[in-house]
């Protein structure tokens, strides 16, 4: 009958130790958090992964600045469309030529080849302006290869740091005698995470290094049908005597086709300032 009674007080005499037990495992147990937050925290800022998280800093410049000027309103502004539709409605080729000199985007620097060369006829224009998109896709290009490139040389950095750990690790084994598995392996453990730290890096650069190159043709192809668009019945026939200002031409007739009095004018007009000095 009294057994009951015994347990009982023995379970509360044992209570405060069981509970100084848990605490101390809950104290060792958040000691060998800190202690392992601490380390990989360590590990993360080792010189050969510094050099990954510049690469990182540079992948998220390079998406956000890409995705805002790849954005449609940004390379095909509706308001440069409805101005050049409008001055193109009213024949005011002049004034389209200076505003698209006076706002560059994308749209206006293609009209404005466009605009520059159309005394040439239709095929010279179309051709500017298709020299013009391509200048446009390549300076795009260039951005976005630099995510490729990221994507290409994090792997080595970090396979460059895990190597030149493996290479301590295995110098401080052979000094230290006899090879103790557990040690090595936590040793290969720790140079590890330079490996995966550069793939961290690399995977996310080449995903954005495609969908942004995919963005940047989508676009390209709405620049083109937009010039395309404002071009598709201008008078090329009534701009054939007309230069726009702002450009000027460098091909001249051939001296030979010259008349005579021309060709003895320039030497004498680039004689006369050293007459006079």
């Amino acid at each position: 009958m009294n057994l009951p009674r015994h347990i009982a007080t023995a379970l509360a005499a044992l209570a405060p130790i069981t509970a100084l037990a848990q605490q101390a495992a809950a104290n060792g147990a958040a000691a060998e958090t800190t202690v392992k937050t601490k380390s990989l925290l360590a590990e993360l800022s080792a010189p050969s992964i510094i050099p990954l998280w510049f690469c990182s800093a540079v992948i998220v410049y390079l998406v956000i600045d890409l995705y805002l000027k790849t954005a449609h309103k940004q390379c095909i502004r509706p308001a440069a469309v409805a101005t050049l539709r409008q001055q193109f409605r009213d024949g005011a080729y002049q004034d389209a030529f200076t505003w698209t000199e006076q706002h560059p985007s994308p749209l206006a620097n293609v009209i404005h080849a466009g605009l520059r060369h159309s005394p040439n006829g239709k095929q010279a224009a179309e051709d500017a302006m298709a020299i013009a998109i391509v200048g446009e896709n390549t300076s795009y290009q260039n951005r976005i290869a630099y995510l490729s490139v990221i994507g290409v040389i994090a792997p080595m950095i970090g396979l460059t740091g895990t190597v030149i750990g493996m290479i301590s690790a295995f110098a401080s084994m052979s000094q230290a005698g006899a090879a103790d598995p557990s040690k090595l392996s936590g040793a290969i453990g720790h140079v590890l995470h330079a490996t995966a730290s550069g793939l961290a890096v690399a995977i996310p650069a080449f995903v954005f290094y495609y969908l942004i190159r995919n963005r940047v043709t989508r676009v390209i192809h709405e620049l083109s049908i937009a010039a395309t668009d404002l071009f598709r019945k201008f008078p090329y026939e009534h701009l054939e005597h007309v230069e726009f200002t702002g450009g000027e031409t460098y091909a001249g007739l051939p001296n030979w086709l010259r008349p005579q009095t021309e060709q003895r004018e320039q030497p004498a007009a680039e004689a006369a300032p050293d007459t006079a000095s």
